[in-house]
């Protein structure tokens, strides 16, 4: 609760003595609550919240991202007349549907198999198939020049490996 209180603090830019001398509590006593030394009763928990304009969950329970993203949306949302909230319902299960689509979409990396037997000469075929298939960084297919140059540089490589050059 005393990192909650912080925050909140924060939020508003104000320091424990400002904040005490603001709700009428004692300055010893909110510094207890900061320091984790003490806890507030629930009465006090009641107007520090109704100040931040937060739920009282938003103080007592651990902070995440989350939760508070979460617990804006149901704030705001409750305060809706129904048909408001039908719309924020069917937009929420809209992007629930688009981001599953999206994860369903995601493909997984092809596995790489080798082009050839490196225990076996080096046909044409091999290293013309090695060429076609091969693009630039940027994706890019190569050009008929590039492929040349390639499939030289290849067989020159494998050649020198392989003791058959």
């Amino acid at each position: 609760m005393s990192e909650n209180i912080k925050r909140h603090l924060s939020k508003k830019s104000l320091n424990v003595k400002e904040f005490s001398e603001i709700m009428g509590f004692k300055y010893t006593t909110v510094l207890d609550w900061v320091n984790a030394k003490t806890y507030p009763r629930i009465d006090k928990i009641e107007l520090m919240s109704r100040y931040f304009g937060v739920d009282k969950s938003d103080l007592v329970e651990k902070y995440s991202e989350t939760s508070s993203t979460l617990s804006e949306i149901n704030k705001i949302s409750s305060q809706l007349e129904e048909p408001r909230q039908k719309i924020v319902l069917n937009t929420a299960s809209s992007q629930l549907e688009e981001q599953e689509k999206a994860k369903r979409a995601v493909k997984p990396k092809p596995k790489v198999t080798p082009l050839f037997d490196i225990n076996s000469p080096l046909t044409d075929e091999e290293l013309q198939e090695a060429v076609d298939e091969a693009v630039a960084f940027d994706g890019v297919p190569l050009t008929d020049r590039e492929k040349e140059l390639y499939k030289h540089l290849l067989r020159e490589t494998w050649e020198e490996d392989h003791g058959r050059g």
